[in-house]
């Protein structure tokens, strides 16, 4: 019978010896040693601020209940703090530890071996939310562990720390700068937003009413900037206008001050830029009122996608995406109210379509969607409905190109327009609901240009050919007719 090996074969020793080493590093590393626990910041009030030296500078991070985030960033770059990245630097500070004492009392004689002559590589001050504050040096770097040798922190001696925390402090401050433009930005609750146009050194002031609507207050150097269109629909009419102690106010269109906001609150910060980049003197900006103020200065664009910014007078700028820029930098005649229904049919709950050749055609808002509001309805109902939804979005976006003298705006006198004629009707039910307003649609008997025609007021403006095709295609298709 053949003897038992009992023996570890000679290849496992060298396991177990780094074995045995990563049992002694953990537990060296972690617990108590005679003077205090291994954790370098383990404050049971929690951290309140942070303040380091080195790397890029001074940087400050402090607690502040008013900040967006409830931290603010100081010191050589300060910015908005970002939460999560502040959350990540307070997880890492609560947890470090270092190594046991490395060399004693005397270790101090010869500071410049350890790279902890100075300020060391990095220095950084930490302050318990009770008062409590520790600073820890960290100089050069152990060839031989890799580790960097450390002071302070509550502890005599030297002792060393690892390079996670070296890299942790090497990213600040981008890691804990806010990656939202505007940090906790509410775009509802916004009520005035103030906007400066390339080449224009003045603010316009946009603000919201209680129904929600945005008005302009009248620009200082009168209708120079606006457009014709809105200079010569606000000549004749006054149906967008309104005079508060002693100010003009004009309408503006409500989906492109939401489309602002939207974007602000959107943009998310791919980027930081030089610091010594100043910001632009001129150009884009807006500021923002409501729950908390915000300003943004724009700068050029860096490509099609990144744009330059400046958030809320700090001096380091960000990159964000280009569209803030390219939707909402066009001037007043973007936003004014220039669409050729002063009352938009999200603001109505029914509309319909009627031609004389071709019938009529009703379609109601209901579920979240136009829908028509007859049935059972023709058999191609729901292409029908999908076309009414296409045609709500159109209407509701139908630019007036000119504004038309209308000869009389009595409604019993000859209508403007040559047939065939399209009317289009717009309703609310329900108790309280204004009256229907009428437009008519159809080529001008004067010049033959197409144009909209409102018989209770009179006005008269140009339009895109466009949507007569479109009318008359949903009262074909709601006919039953094919072209």
């Amino acid at each position: 019978m053949s003897r038992r090996e009992t023996a570890l074969p000679r290849s496992v020793w060298p396991l177990l010896g780094l074995l045995l080493l990563a049992v002694l590093w953990l537990w060296r590393g972690g617990g108590d040693e005679g003077d205090g626990s291994r954790r370098l910041f383990d404050f049971e009030s929690g951290i309140a601020s942070c303040t380091l030296s080195g790397g890029e500078g001074h940087i400050a991070l402090d607690r502040d209940p008013a900040a967006p985030g409830g931290w603010r960033l100081g010191g050589a770059l300060p910015d908005h703090a970002d939460a999560e990245g502040t959350a990540a630097l307070l997880s890492t500070l609560a947890t470090i530890t270092g190594t046991a004492t490395v060399a004693g009392a005397g270790w101090t004689a010869s500071t410049e071996d350890y790279g902890l002559d100075g300020g060391g590589l990095f220095e950084l001050l930490v302050t318990a939310a009770d008062g409590e504050r520790r600073t820890l040096r960290v100089g050069a770097r152990n060839p031989a562990t890799g580790l960097f040798y450390a002071t302070g922190a509550g502890r005599d001696g030297l002792f060393m720390v690892g390079e996670d925390l070296v890299g942790v402090l090497a990213e600040l401050p981008a890691s804990v700068r806010a990656r939202d433009l505007w940090p906790g930005f509410a775009r509802d609750a916004a009520d005035t937003v103030r906007l400066r146009f390339p080449g224009h050194a003045g603010w316009d002031l946009a603000a919201r009413d209680a129904a929600g609507r945005w008005w302009l207050r009248a620009p200082a150097d009168g209708w120079a900037r606006t457009g014709d269109a809105a200079a010569g629909y606000h000549r004749r009419h006054d149906d967008r206008r309104k005079r508060e102690a002693d100010v003009d106010w004009y309408r503006l269109r409500d989906r492109e001050l939401r489309n602002l906001l939207a974007h602000l609150a959107d943009a998310r910060v791919r980027d930081f830029l030089d610091p010594a980049l100043p910001a632009p003197a001129d150009g884009f900006a807006v500021r923002v009122d409501g729950d908390a103020a915000h300003e943004a200065l724009f700068g050029v664009m860096e490509s099609e996608s990144r744009l330059r910014a400046w958030r809320d007078g700090f001096a380091a700028g960000v990159v964000i995406p280009a569209v803030v820029a390219r939707d909402c930098s066009g001037g007043l005649p973007l936003y004014l109210h220039t669409d050729v229904l002063t009352r938009t049919l999200a603001e109505a709950d029914s509309f319909a379509l009627e031609r004389a050749d071709l019938g009529r055609v009703a379609f109601v808002h209901g579920g979240g969607d136009w829908v028509l509001s007859a049935a059972p309805g023709p058999r191609d109902r729901s292409r029908l409905e999908l076309m009414g939804r296409d045609l709500a979005f159109q209407i509701d976006r139908l630019p007036i190109r000119r504004v038309l003298d209308s000869t009389d705006a009595d409604p019993a006198n000859a209508c403007p327009l040559g047939p065939p004629l399209t009317t289009l009707t717009v309703w609310r039910t329900g108790p309280g609901a204004p009256p229907r307003t009428e437009t008519r649609f159809g080529l001008h008997a004067a010049t033959g240009t197409p144009a909209a025609w409102f018989p209770a007021d009179g006005r008269l403006v140009t339009i895109d050919r466009d949507v007569l095709v479109t009318f008359q295609t949903v009262l074909m298709t709601a006919a039953g007719m094919r072209r």
